[in-house]
């Protein structure tokens, strides 16, 4: 198909959506790395002394990419329905970051 059709919409509809992964994650380590650090008090227990973007760094490491790779497998899937309901592509992008979000949320819910 031409850029003016599903394919077309699909991919312009995914890159909004990785867009808003992105700019919510930026959103946030700008958030944290501008709060500033405890007094340093005792550092014998592990990770008790790391400054917040440090913290970041590490929850990034450990936890963010699994996360962000189940959110674009499930953004993936979302959009290919999506892109067909919605003429516009960054209406269907922002409309399946939001309901990939809604999902996950919804399974971690009702896992915990």
């Amino acid at each position: 198909m031409d850029h003016n059709g599903v394919r077309g919409r699909y991919g312009r509809s995914v890159a909004v959506a990785s867009g808003w992964y992105v700019t919510v994650g930026a959103a946030v380590a700008v958030g944290l790395a501008s709060v500033p650090s405890p007094p340093r008090t005792d550092c014998s227990a592990w990770f008790s002394c790391l400054s917040p973007g440090e913290s970041l760094a590490l929850v990034m490491l450990v936890w963010g990419g699994p996360v962000l790779a189940g959110l674009l497998v499930v953004t993936a899937l979302v959009t290919a329905l999506v892109v067909r309901l919605v003429p516009s592509a960054v209406l269907a992008g922002t409309l399946s970051a939001l309901v990939t979000v809604t999902i996950c949320a919804a399974v971690y819910a009702g896992r915990s």
